[in-house]
């Protein structure tokens, strides 16, 4: 049996993991490295409350669907 999603960060419409988003809202992280980078794995960008987070993360604002779908 399979348990529905939760609605985590990684679901939601304000989530942006794209590289080039992620180097857009972080100016800086080209001259250590890029969005690219295997490290990264699948984090992102909240556009609602402008921080970093993993795709695991949870919050109040979510709303279903994927900015990038």
């Amino acid at each position: 049996m399979k348990q529905p999603d939760s609605p985590s960060c990684g679901r939601c419409r304000h989530f942006q993991n794209q590289p080039l988003e992620v180097e857009a809202a972080l100016p800086g992280l080209s001259a250590l490295s890029s969005a690219y980078a295997a490290i990264r794995c699948s984090d992102g960008i909240c556009a609602v409350h402008e921080r970093y987070i993993a795709p695991s993360s949870i919050c109040a604002a979510f709303e279903e669907g994927y900015a990038f779908a």
